[in-house]
């Protein structure tokens, strides 16, 4: 199995090489965004790591993150995005650089510091309100809460929440 050889399904990609994950992982959320790429790499990278916010609690693996349901939009069963990661053009120079990132990750300077959550800047600027001089988030589809740390890089925003 080598890295980035096409898939035909969601399913197949269990079992996957962490770099292989990763790599796709960083294809469908950050191929037109270079920028901020470093970036959500260490959001994967943090949430393996991260035991303080319930929903990372079990996820001791890059596979465990990545394929966590929801976790990330490429892997929706409705995102276009899905095809590029079961299938990446593996000759493109974004493919190689985001193998390049994926392998050598710890090389790369961690940007968003223990930062867990990202959201485009767009979609973070319409889900988000300030009400009382504190700023809050409300998940799609879930609950709301209080932001204790955001950065942006590129076209992404990276957060933290406050964790009752």
């Amino acid at each position: 199995m080598a890295i980035g050889d096409p898939l035909t399904s969601k399913s197949q990609l269990s079992g996957r090489d962490s770099v292989d994950l990763l790599a796709r992982t960083l294809y469908g959320e950050t191929r037109g965004d270079s920028e901020s790429r470093v970036g959500v790499a260490y959001v994967i990278q943090n949430r393996k790591n991260n035991k303080t916010y319930n929903e990372f609690k079990n996820l001791n693996s890059i596979e465990d993150v990545v394929l966590y349901p929801y976790a990330f939009s490429c892997f929706n069963d409705n995102d276009p995005n899905l095809a590029h990661c079961l299938k990446p053009d593996t000759s493109s120079a974004v493919w190689k650089n985001i193998v390049n990132l994926a392998s050598n990750l710890s090389s790369f300077t961690n940007p968003i510091a223990a930062k867990c959550f990202y959201n485009t800047n767009t979609r973070f600027a319409e889900l988000s309100y300030t009400q009382n001089g504190k700023l809050y988030y409300k998940f799609p589809g879930g609950s709301t809460v209080e932001i204790s740390s955001k950065i942006s890089i590129g076209a992404h925003m990276f957060f933290d929440y406050i964790f009752n």
